[in-house]
């Protein structure tokens, strides 16, 4: 009788441990998956890679050029009033790029405040998920 009943309790101190155990695995668990925005370092350069792109996602200020300077012209024009002539230019910068570099280009775009027209926004989003 008394093997039963320390028996009996051995079970309910191991399933009290497992419980206890999960219960802080779980909210270690939660506390990883908390993320806290990362800041760039101080002493960056701005010469790595890293620190470059960490600069130009949070700096609008920063505008990075796909070799395609000459679309500063279009600063500020509506959709509506972009001749063909402009839309082809557009689209020719645009099928010149690397995949990875199409939405950073339409960032940039957007930062230099050319409106890139609803027909080359779709074919841009049908490239980046072409390739």
């Amino acid at each position: 009788m008394y093997y039963i009943i320390g028996f009996a309790i051995l079970i309910v101190v191991v399933l009290v441990i497992i419980w206890v155990s999960k219960k802080e695995h779980n909210k270690t668990e939660q506390a990883g998956q908390e993320e806290t925005p990362r800041q760039k370092a101080s002493d960056c350069c701005g010469a790595h890679e890293i620190c470059e792109l960490d600069e130009v996602d949070f700096n609008e200020e920063i505008i990075i050029y796909f070799e395609d300077e000459e679309l500063d012209r279009l600063r500020n024009i509506r959709e509506s009033d972009l001749t063909t002539e402009q839309i082809d230019e557009l689209r020719e910068v645009l099928y010149t790029l690397r995949t990875e570099e199409i939405s950073k280009w339409m960032t940039s775009l957007s930062r230099r405040h050319i409106h890139l027209p609803a027909i080359l926004q779709q074919e841009a989003r049908q490239l980046m998920t072409e390739r």
